[in-house]
């Protein structure tokens, strides 16, 4: 699979594009810095390099998910410093457009409901913002025409990755679920191998991941 990944830079981006590597897929990852780009081919990502400040940002997306199978949103979904809701619409809107208008069907959004500390530290007062952004964001998803899942994660953490998860359909993690980002990435990719639809809470549990979307 060719997968588009927005929030390639992020440790849950990171980790997603070696999960994808590890399974002989192509991550393309969209950045911002030229910084980024000889980083991304270090890490055999294909970088495709976004001008967040010009007045094409919707072509420029369109260019870089033409030809893919997926597309991942792995990132912030606001409007705060770098990212893309600098423009008129939201990264979520944004990117859909896009794979709408590549015929790309696979879209995969990374939500949020239990922001790890260091997270909501920064948040501060915004964190309400940033909560309600992304249950925006997850509407938008789900009122475009494509193949698409939400992955509602339980607060993201740096341990070590179990292969193993609970997941539940059309559910919200609650204060305490936790998942590793490695175990969290091993989901988007799997929900992308499988073709799981809907909206998903991902907690860690005892359910091999591969078996863990069948219902």
């Amino acid at each position: 699979m060719r997968v588009v990944v927005l929030g390639v830079t992020t440790g849950l981006g990171g980790r997603l594009a070696s999960c994808l590597l590890a399974c002989g897929d192509t991550p393309v990852g969209l950045v911002q810095r030229d910084s980024d780009v000889e980083r991304m081919r270090a890490a055999r990502i294909e970088p495709f390099l976004l001008d967040t400040d010009g007045s094409d940002l919707d072509v420029q997306l369109e260019r870089a998910v033409r030809g893919a199978d997926a597309v991942v949103l792995a990132a912030g979904t606001g409007t705060g410093p770098g990212s893309l809701g600098a423009a008129a619409s939201s990264p979520t809107a944004q990117l859909c457009a896009a794979a709408e208008g590549c015929g790309v069907r696979r879209f995969v959004m990374v939500s949020a409901h239990l922001p790890g500390a260091r997270d909501r530290a920064t948040l501060g007062d915004q964190l309400d913002a940033y909560l309600a952004e992304k249950r925006a964001a997850e509407q938008v998803v789900r009122e475009r025409d494509l193949d698409w899942c939400v992955l509602r994660p339980g607060m993201l953490t740096d341990g070590p990755p179990l292969g193993t998860v609970r997941a539940r359909p059309d559910s919200v993690p609650t204060a305490g679920d936790e998942l590793s980002r490695g175990d969290c990435a091993d989901a988007v990719r799997t929900v992308l191998a499988q073709a799981i639809e809907g909206v998903w809470c991902v907690t860690t549990g005892s359910t091999p991941i591969e078996h863990a979307f069948r219902v």
